[in-house]
């Protein structure tokens, strides 16, 4: 795929729709390094735009807290307009949990389990 950017635990690329997506891979435990990995890989595709994330986190092993509150900074927030985070697995829907009530992150954050309404519900926030 044209304009695709990897971390060690993602793929990151935007779709036309003007939303970046970040796929973790399988069996993911990110760390705070994988977490500053993949920020940067989505610096390189989003020409300074805030752009809203589409977040698939189903097949997600572990988020450590140091990448919770990375992810829930001022720094994150002013990288992007809004994250969707799709969860599919009682572990992945346990870390969206742990990381909207206990990280407060500082952007609009929602938890889905369709992406057709997580795509949907960031277009709001598209450019």
């Amino acid at each position: 795929m044209e304009n695709e950017q990897t971390s060690r635990v993602a793929s990151i690329w935007v779709g036309d729709d003007g939303i970046a997506r970040i796929i973790h891979v399988p069996g993911a435990e990110v760390t705070l390094e994988d977490a500053r990995e993949t920020m940067a890989a989505y610096k390189k595709l989003n020409n300074g735009k805030r752009l809203p994330l589409f977040i698939d986190t189903k097949t997600m092993k572990s988020l450590s807290r140091d990448a919770r509150h990375f992810y829930a900074s001022d720094e994150a927030a002013a990288c992007a307009s809004a994250a969707a985070i799709i969860v599919g697995t009682p572990v992945s829907r346990v870390l969206g949990n742990f990381y909207l009530g206990l990280s407060n992150p500082h952007l609009p954050t929602r938890l889905f389990s369709e992406e057709g309404e997580a795509l949907a519900w960031l277009q709001g926030f598209a450019a």
